[in-house]
């Protein structure tokens, strides 16, 4: 299992393909399979990075506060110890969020940008939502953790469609380290950055579910897309919040064409 410690803690990651290094961010109860849809097709064309944030997955799950400055410089070392200077980072929810930051603390490292169904502030509606599922992890009840999310991450359509997967998903539910996931919606609750989003440099694509119930196009990501000077917004027609699965295809589309665009 490939491993790399840095600032104290154990990364998991996997390296595949060859080309420009695109770096993907997990969503914050996801891990590297959440990428099972682009795996197979950015490797073709780019060197793809997965890995599990601090908290996540294979990673080491310490105790004490999350925050995305520490998971941007964990981003950093981990590219630094894969001699990687420059990268094209693609994230979707908390990795989105997490790449906003990367690109404020580290523009140096940044090609591009893809933030999808991402924040850049919490609002009330989505701060009480979250607050639903900091109650689901604290009591550790997986059930209960898997109702208050599904509806909240998928679209009707997918939820109708992938008994099989959401199956699948309730059975990991019940491995999930659960003081780890409350540290890191703690993490995200912090988040409050859309006044520094002017100082983005990064060309950005920002990406938004037509039918995202946690994180709505209006107003979040049309927030980011206003603030972030060199930036494209694209709205996924009925999709709910987890795009990567709702519409792998559209999605594969929409980011392959921006990184193509902005390949150097």
């Amino acid at each position: 299992m490939p491993l790399v410690k840095v600032n104290g803690v154990n990364l998991y990651y996997e390296v595949h393909g060859e080309g420009e290094p695109v770096i993907f961010g997990n969503g914050i109860f996801s891990n590297t399979l959440g990428w099972v849809n682009q795996l197979p097709v950015f490797s073709k064309y780019y060197q793809v990075v997965l890995y599990d944030m601090r908290g996540q997955g294979q990673s080491d799950k310490p105790d004490g506060p999350y925050s995305f400055e520490m998971h941007a410089d964990d981003q950093k070392a981990l590219l630094d110890e894969l001699g990687i200077d420059k990268v094209h980072h693609v994230g979707i929810s908390y990795g989105g969020e997490l790449g906003l930051v990367f690109a404020l603390k580290y523009p140096d490292m940044l090609r591009s940008l893809v933030a999808c169904s991402s924040v850049s502030f919490v609002g009330p509606l989505l701060y009480n939502m979250c607050q639903l599922w900091r109650s689901a992890c604290v009591l550790e009840d997986p059930e209960v953790f898997y109702y208050a999310t599904v509806p909240l991450n998928f679209g009707e359509t997918f939820i109708r469609d992938s008994t099989a997967i959401l199956e699948q998903a309730k059975k990991r539910y019940v491995g999930l380290d659960y003081p780890a996931l409350v540290r890191l919606l703690d993490a995200f609750l912090m988040i409050n950055i859309t006044d520094q989003l002017s100082k983005i440099e990064a060309p950005t694509c920002i990406i938004a579910g037509e039918k995202d119930i946690l994180k709505p196009a209006d107003p979040y990501s049309r927030v980011i897309h206003n603030n972030i000077p060199n930036s494209e917004m694209v709205i996924v027609r009925d999709s709910g919040h987890a795009i990567t699965f709702d519409r792998p295809d559209e999605f594969n589309s929409i980011v392959l064409g921006f990184l193509r665009k902005k390949q150097q």
